[in-house]
């Protein structure tokens, strides 16, 4: 598979087998429900028991917080055609099927805020993991592992030291470009096979020597009550992942943990990250762009490689 040289323009992608698997059986759920309760709605409104909707606006809320409000609205709907015969001049009738379908879309929404909740806070691995990470520091980088010195040297750079730089990545992405880069290596491993970033890193392929910088200076650009592991934490989501990486902020705790063990007496971040279900591109203004783990170093891909990619590693998956 060959690898362009150049930066890919925005490519559609469908939804992977395991979406559409998903939204089907979160449909057949709606319409099995509703015609359970259609028939038993003959007997009489004290029959109809609209909490058999909660399972799959929960579930659909589970997979994509984002979008559970669907199953929510398509809920009340439902349950709203079902009652319509029952409705009669009664308030409590009345006042019950109202309540019932609003609730469906609260539900859902409290649900998806509960998700997001949750995803944060599974971000961060509490136990002490600095073991493991001082052997991947050991191996050095490869497929599966990448170091990165600071995620913030950019971000306050002049304009003149813009002008005059030789990365690309700084003229086109400015006081974002240290962002960018770390959501650029998130999103090879997600695309490919997973793998561990280390923030904190400074290795010199030169002289063949790996130094243990830590945090310090990426703390000194951020504002002095977030200089911390969990300060850190919350720019790497709010700043990075949810930036450019938006298509998976809401369940990015299912592919993203982060920790931050103490190696030769400094902080580092180490974020694990495992390999996504389905296609993730990194949102770069006015295009998006496909990216992987190959030869140890992360590339963009296009046009004909890129379908073949997806249809290799997405398409099995169901």
């Amino acid at each position: 598979m060959t690898i362009p040289s150049g930066y890919p323009s925005a490519v559609p992608v469908t939804n992977p087998p395991a979406d559409r698997l998903r939204w089907w059986v979160i449909a057949c759920l709606i319409a099995s429900i509703a015609g359970i309760m259609f028939l038993t709605a003959g007997e009489g409104y004290g029959m109809v028991i609209p909490q058999l909707f909660y399972f799959p606006i929960l579930y659909a809320t589970y997979f994509y917080p984002d979008r559970g409000i669907w199953a929510g609205l398509a809920s009340a709907a439902a349950y709203l055609a079902i009652t319509a015969p029952l409705i009669v001049p009664d308030p409590f009738i009345l006042g019950g099927i109202a309540f019932q379908a609003i609730l469906f879309v609260a539900l859902a929404l409290v649900a998806a805020y509960i998700m997001r909740r949750q995803g944060l806070r599974r971000f961060v691995i509490l136990e002490d993991d600095s073991g493991i990470v001082q052997a991947l520091i050991r191996e050095g980088e490869n497929n599966h592992v990448e170091f990165k010195l600071k995620s913030l040297w950019s971000s306050d750079l002049t304009n003149e030291e813009i002008a005059a730089s030789n990365s690309g990545d700084v003229r086109k992405y400015r006081n974002n470009a240290s962002k960018f880069i770390i959501a650029r290596a998130i999103a090879g491993f997600l695309n490919t096979g997973g793998g561990d970033l280390l923030i904190g890193i400074d290795e010199n392929r030169i002289e063949n020597s790996i130094r243990i910088a830590g945090l310090e200076e990426d703390y000194q650009k951020m504002h002095s009550e977030n200089r911390n592991p969990d300060g850190y934490r919350r720019m790497i989501i709010e700043s990075i992942v949810r930036k450019f990486l938006p298509e998976i902020f809401d369940v990015a705790g299912r592919y993203l943990h982060l920790s931050f063990p103490i190696v030769s007496g400094k902080t580092i971040c180490h974020i694990h990250i495992s390999p996504a279900d389905k296609p993730v591109f990194v949102n770069a203004g006015n295009e998006e762009i496909f990216f992987i783990r190959t030869d140890a170093s992360t590339r963009p891909i296009a046009g004909k490689a890129l379908s073949d990619y997806i249809l290799e590693r997405f398409a099995r998956q169901g």
